[in-house]
């Protein structure tokens, strides 16, 4: 997973100024070190079947993901 954006920049401030609650939620969790650590393991193992290991980790998360 890439580097999010330095919060304390004036740029990036601007721009997480104009996001929804939605967009708010994504740009803290994706800063979240152990949220990143599981991503980044995840994604380097392959599933059995396609997505099966991201569905069980996504309620950890509060994540959702369509069918």
């Amino acid at each position: 997973m890439a580097e999010p954006p330095d919060w304390r920049s004036q740029e990036t401030e601007r721009a997480l100024n104009r996001l929804e609650r939605q967009g708010f939620a994504w740009e803290f969790l994706r800063r979240n070190p152990v949220y990143r650590s599981e991503y980044d393991r995840l994604h380097g193992t392959p599933a059995s079947r396609p997505g099966a290991s991201q569905r069980s980790a996504a309620p950890q998360w509060g994540l959702r993901f369509p069918d």
